[in-house]
């Protein structure tokens, strides 16, 4: 099935909205597994949406954002420019990692912007 290689499984397709891109309501209590999945599958439509103008796509959320690339390309979508911080395009090595996540998480804080977590 084309949704299972997307990592959809049979139940995130019954939690979805007739339309076909939103969770239905449903009661969290006993799912929550279920849950943080269709959070998933539904950020990452969300971040491929806004990835899509540069030419960038994510897959796994925490392989594809790992090196900060597709962190900091998404941070300069979002905010309609460059962040003050140069960032590292082709990272080499786990410091330049960290210097990506560093300078996207830096411009996030910057505008002021909460964040919080979907899962585990």
């Amino acid at each position: 099935m084309a949704s299972e290689s997307l990592g959809i499984s049979q139940i995130g397709l019954v939690a979805r909205s007739p339309e076909g891109h939103a969770a239905k309501g449903m009661s969290i209590k006993g799912n929550e597994d279920l849950w943080v999945e269709i959070q998933a599958h539904t950020f990452r439509n969300w971040v491929n949406e806004h990835l899509r103008c540069v030419n960038m796509e994510v897959r796994d959320l925490a392989q594809d954002f790992c090196d900060g690339t597709r962190l900091c390309a998404l941070v300069e979508v979002l905010q309609k420019r460059k962040l003050r911080t140069n960032w590292i395009k082709r990272p080499i090595n786990q410091h330049q990692y960290l210097e990506n996540v560093s300078a996207a998480l830096s411009a996030i804080n910057e505008d002021g912007v909460k964040l919080v977590n979907i899962g585990k």
